[in-house]
């Protein structure tokens, strides 16, 4: 028995140690400017870079919805009023997409076309051309929709603490929960 139990504990280090050395591989290998990764695709000039976090400046007054819900007529509302608060007005506009209101963006799964005769994907899309951002709860995109990050809608952006705090909490930022 205890041989049975040595020999399972070398399994597992040979393996960790292989575990190790591939790791280290892969990282040697960026590092050193291997032809793999000069093999790898490049942007096109068509790419859209990495979106940044607004300034706090930038935020200053703004909106800030959180849509928790993927019910077509709430989400709707939502997304068209603050469209409409972004072509009316000056202020920055962010929708947060948590708990079920990450469906919202999973091109994975058909959307219900709305009363307006256009789906919420294409509702967020219009927002976001208008100059809106729309973020999605990272921990609700996974554990909520089961969803991952190249089932996004594209321009989303995947939440984080500098993208959704400094929206939330800008000064004289209004929230709007539905």
């Amino acid at each position: 028995m205890k041989k049975l139990h040595y020999i399972l504990v070398l399994v597992i280090l040979i393996f960790a140690v292989i575990g190790m050395y591939t790791v280290a591989g892969q990282f040697s290998s960026v590092i050193a400017g291997s032809p793999a990764l000069a093999a790898a695709p490049t942007a096109t000039p068509e790419a859209t870079p990495a979106p940044t976090p607004r300034a706090a400046k930038d935020l200053k007054g703004g909106l800030f919805i959180s849509l928790s819900t993927d019910e077509i007529d709430h989400a709707a509302m939502a997304v068209s009023l603050a469209t409409k608060v972004l072509q009316n007005t000056e202020k920055p506009v962010t929708i947060f997409l948590n708990v079920d209101g990450v469906r919202l963006v999973d091109t994975s799964i058909p959307q219900n076309i709305h009363k307006s005769e256009k789906t919420l994907a294409q509702m967020l899309t219009n927002f976001m051309a208008e100059g809106g951002v729309v973020l999605v709860c990272p921990f609700c995109m996974k554990n909520v929709g089961g969803i991952a990050e190249d089932e996004l809608l594209e321009g989303v952006i995947i939440g984080s603490p500098e993208y959704t705090w400094s929206a939330m909490f800008a000064e004289d930022v209004t929230v709007l929960s539905y």
